[in-house]
């Protein structure tokens, strides 16, 4: 063991520790546990300004988990906590293409039944008081109200100085290494002039109201079919979104007791001035979503916090000189999907990696170059699937695209690149696994730019249609199965393998369906400015021609894939001329 980073017995006399985490909100916290899990030689202490007991139901971002981020709670031994303390969700489900009708005439895209892969809906305040008590019985030194005032970092191998006031009075500690958690205060990627831009414009507005908000209640009972839907019962338990031309409303129930109510607004879209205020907020949702602001009147309202261009990246947010900065300290996308806790857990995990290397002597530079490298491109995938997407939100078709491509695509690369700890390998495993990495990212990029494409060249109304994602049996279903599964490393390649070829196969049906759907003129200027003969997805002749076939027989000779497709987004729409868009995908690029 390198002699420099040998194991602390605790606090000594000089304040001296292994690693300081300065901010002990959800992203320290969980970063304490993952690291005396993993490496319990290693002593933590974590410093954090406010003090317990901290009330439920605290006023914080970040209140709903997706499969990753959950599994990474699960892998914290926090399975059984997370079903006694939180509420299990229902998946995400999405109503686009504006507010103006009752709820039971829009578009419903959700699951019909409980996820197979468990995901949580959060109580910020309930889970940040609880983990401290759990990371103290884990020898954690959680020291409660101190307030990080400075944070000297040496190059020369030497021990940095955190600096904090507690109880009117500054103390100092002397960690080798010091993770900045410290939320958008972001002490570190200020001060270092690390923030980078995300060309993605967008702010927030949310709220609390007091009590349990069931989405069903919207609806009149005499609406039977839209209430015998198999999710009637437990619609209140996804986080479900009111969608519309460049905004969404989340609607997220808390397990104590509280509803939240989000305003997110794109800025090429709206003024950011509409979500400046409760009553501004208020206002927006009279405007845009008058049914659901008339079924929330009943409820009082506690709070509002607004965030104004929320989103930002990072340059690098690991060093060799020994400092990390996780959690919202480092970057923040988006809202939508609730991915904040799958970058924690991304972060967490490059960080734990990088610690590992250093307490076995080994090549941090190297380590680090590698988790900055990949933080990069997960975040820029992230980033691709918000940036154009203000027109989608108000497409019910280019929607339910978005949702089983962006699906397919996170369950396929993102959720298996942590699931499968592949920022454990070395550099020729990360460069064999950049491949699919790269190849699903410059995908993403084609088809929100094909959607969004469409959405503005033929807008949508929303009609009464439930689709069921993901719909199964399908290759969404065994996609979401196998986030679960643990594989080797030659299995993992030849799963990402077929993942990518199938997801040639999905983009190919997709472009099918919208230039039927689109017509022979607005689908040559849709492939043209989308740029769709560079994009290296084959079409087939064989594939196209199964188009002009009806009924049963289209049906059984439909590929695996393309029936997949169909019995999530439901039969194709065609266009009087559909016949002759088809035309243009077996004539290539215009010469």
């Amino acid at each position: 063991m390198n002699e420099a980073c040998a194991p602390s017995e605790g606090r000594s006399a000089a304040g001296v520790f292994d690693v300081v985490i300065c901010g002990g909100g959800l992203a320290g916290l969980l970063l304490a546990r993952h690291i005396r899990r993993e490496l319990p030689d290693i002593a933590v202490t974590v410093l954090e300004r406010t003090t317990r007991p901290l009330p439920d139901a605290c006023h914080k971002v970040g209140e709903s988990s997706v499969e990753l981020g959950s599994q990474y709670l699960d892998r914290l031994g926090l399975y059984d906590y997370m079903r006694e303390r939180q509420l299990l969700k229902w998946g995400i489900r999405f109503f686009p293409g504006g507010g103006d009708l009752p709820l039971h005439l829009r578009t419903e895209i959700g699951p019909i039944a409980e996820p197979p892969l468990k995901s949580y809906q959060m109580d910020r305040g309930r889970m940040e008081s609880d983990l401290r008590g759990m990371n103290q019985a884990d020898g954690v030194d959680v020291i409660e109200g101190a307030k990080v005032t400075d944070i000297v970092l040496r190059e020369d191998g030497t021990r940095h100085t955190v600096r904090y006031e507690q109880d009117g009075m500054v103390k100092e500690l002397h960690p080798r290494w010091v993770v900045d958690a410290t939320g958008r205060q972001a002490l570190l990627r200020k001060r270092m002039k690390l923030t980078r831009g995300s060309h993605h414009t967008a702010s927030a507005g949310w709220f609390r109201i007091e009590g349990k908000f069931d989405i069903s209640d919207m609806v009149p009972k005499t609406e039977v079919e839209w209430h015998r839907r198999p999710c009637n019962a437990q619609r209140w338990l996804s986080t479900n979104h009111f969608m519309g031309a460049g905004y969404w409303v989340w609607v997220i129930p808390l397990p104590t007791g509280m509803t939240s109510i989000g305003v997110v607004i794109h800025e090429d879209t709206h003024d950011p001035q509409v979500i400046a205020g409760l009553d501004n907020t208020l206002a927006f949702l009279e405007k845009h979503e008058p049914h659901l602001l008339a079924a929330l009147k009943p409820y009082p309202i506690k709070d509002f916090l607004c965030l104004r261009n929320y989103s930002y990246t990072i340059g690098r947010a690991w060093s060799e000189d020994r400092w990390a900065i996780v959690g919202e300290a480092s970057a923040f996308a988006d809202p939508l999907f609730s991915p904040g806790t799958d970058f924690i857990a991304f972060a967490n995990s490059f960080t734990v990696e990088v610690l590992r290397a250093d307490l076995a002597g080994g090549d941090v530079k190297t380590k680090v170059m590698m988790m900055n490298a990949q933080f990069r491109s997960i975040l820029n995938g992230s980033l691709q699937i918000f940036r154009t997407a203000a027109p989608i939100y108000g497409h019910p078709s280019a929607m339910s695209y978005k949702i089983f491509w962006n699906n397919f695509a996170y369950w396929s690369f993102t959720c298996q690149y942590w699931r499968q700890e592949l920022c454990k390998l070395d550099v020729a495993g990360q460069e064999q696994v950049a491949k699919y990495g790269g190849r699903f990212l410059e995908l993403m990029h084609h088809v929100e730019m094909m959607l969004a494409g469409w959405a503005k060249m033929a807008p949508e109304r929303p009609t009464p249609v439930f689709k069921g994602a993901p719909a199964f049996p399908s290759v969404l279903i065994d996609a979401h199965i196998a986030t679960g599964k643990t594989m080797t490393f030659e299995e993992t390649m030849a799963y990402l393998d077929k993942r990518l070829m199938q997801g040639h196969e999905i983009i190919a049906d997709l472009v099918i369906r919208i230039v039927q759907e689109l017509g022979p003129e607005n689908a040559q200027k849709l492939l043209d400015e989308s740029k769709f003969w560079t994009w290296d997805v084959p079409i087939s002749p064989a594939r196209v021609e199964l188009e002009a076939l009806t009924g049963l027989e289209r049906r059984h000779k439909l590929p695996d894939i393309a029936r997949d497709v169909e019995r999530g987004l439901g039969p194709v729409r065609r266009h009087p001329q559909s016949a002759q868009a088809l035309e243009l995908l077996l004539q290539g690029a215009p010469q």
